[in-house]
């Protein structure tokens, strides 16, 4: 599944007022997929909640001094919780932290 995919999944939950908890439990439930962390999806929530949600396709360029920092707090994030976070390709990430 795509991360602009699960991103409309998400923002669907945000819509039907579900919890963080109830938001990563439907989405892992119907759809079989393992939603990548609560603060992630917390993450987005918040952002659909301010009305600050990117649109369109995916930013191809990150500020690597931002993602390294990102990565330095918390080394345990995945590529995809990255590109879901700062709305950038996975690839883009991968390319980053190369």
């Amino acid at each position: 599944m795509e991360i602009s995919e699960i991103r409309e999944l998400m923002k669907y939950e945000f819509h039907r007022r579900a919890t963080t908890r109830q938001a990563v439990d439907n989405i892992s439930s119907v759809f079989g997929i393992q939603v990548d962390t609560n603060a992630t999806v917390a993450h987005w929530l918040k952002k659909f909640l301010s009305g600050d949600e990117p649109s369109g396709r995916p930013k191809t360029q990150a500020d690597n001094d931002v993602l390294k920092a990102t990565v330095e707090a918390n080394s345990s994030q995945s590529a995809r919780e990255l590109s879901l976070i700062y709305n950038v390709l996975m690839q883009t990430i991968l390319t980053h932290l190369a």
